[in-house]
């Protein structure tokens, strides 16, 4: 509905400030691709960052436990990349002199603490999709632990031959901790560190499965925002008043009173 079309209703008659309504939208809700759809946010990108940029070169998911990567191809010909700094850096990618070319985002997944949805809005109404799940993508430092790891294993071979050249060492005292758990609480550690541990290793074990990335303006990406919106648009009747609708959905819409 218009502006010109929209009849001048009070907004008391909606438990609202008295202001004229100017336009009435038509909402429709669907759930044609609701299951499927994920809200990724990339928290280390600045708000200037245009749409489109992101092109990674491999995306990849492990669809039982969720969890998304992506590489994403620095730009090593930059004035602001150091060369030598991404060669040390490259240990952690390979053993084969390659530099660090590469950021890889990892998904980490957020809380609701609220439900959210996409909105399209199409010729005058308000096409609204609950959203799944939500998922930051921050990069990955595994390569900074490959390096860490490599450069151990070198010192301690290193310790190792100049153990062999001074013979054997004298034992030294040392002061030791003791502490000391109830069965209880022995109980509860390793029930707890067995179970991290279960999840970690079943997260290692599924294998990865490649993703096809398409962005704005793709063709791909078209067709799946033409399933953001409703094929039916028949008129519900809603069993609550608008009050008791909005608070299902944002809980309380009471003012805060200071």
């Amino acid at each position: 509905m218009t502006e010109r079309d929209a009849p001048a209703v009070s907004a008391k008659e909606y438990g609202l400030p008295d202001e004229e309504i100017v336009a009435e939208i038509p909402i429709y809700l669907t759930h044609r691709i609701a299951k499927n759809l994920h809200l990724l946010q990339y928290p280390q990108r600045t708000s200037s960052a245009k749409t489109g940029v992101l092109n990674p070169s491999v995306a990849r998911l492990k669809p039982i436990h969720g969890q998304i990567e992506m590489d994403i191809q620095l730009d090593v010909t930059s004035p602001m990349y150091s060369k030598e700094r991404g060669r040390e850096l490259g240990v952690g990618l390979s053993d084969n002199g390659r530099i660090l070319d590469i950021q890889t985002l990892v998904s980490v997944n957020i809380p609701k603490s609220s439900n959210y949805m996409a909105g399209v809005f199409r010729e005058g109404a308000l096409h609204m999709t609950p959203i799944e799940k939500i998922t930051q993508l921050q990069p990955s430092l595994k390569y900074l632990d490959r390096v860490a790891e490599k450069e151990l294993a070198a010192s301690k071979l290193d310790n190792d031959d100049d153990d062999d050249e001074d013979g054997k060492k004298e034992m030294k005292a040392q002061t030791i901790q003791v502490t000391v758990r109830s069965a209880q609480a022995e109980e509860a550690l390793r029930q707890q560190q067995n179970s991290i541990a279960y999840i970690q290793q079943k997260l290692e074990e599924e294998p990865w499965s490649k993703l096809s990335y398409y962005d704005v303006g793709s063709e791909e990406s078209s067709l799946v925002s033409s399933r953001l919106l409703a094929r039916h648009t028949d008129d519900l009747v809603c069993k609550t008043s608008p009050d008791e609708f909005l608070t299902a959905i944002i809980g309380s819409i009471e003012p805060d009173v200071l």
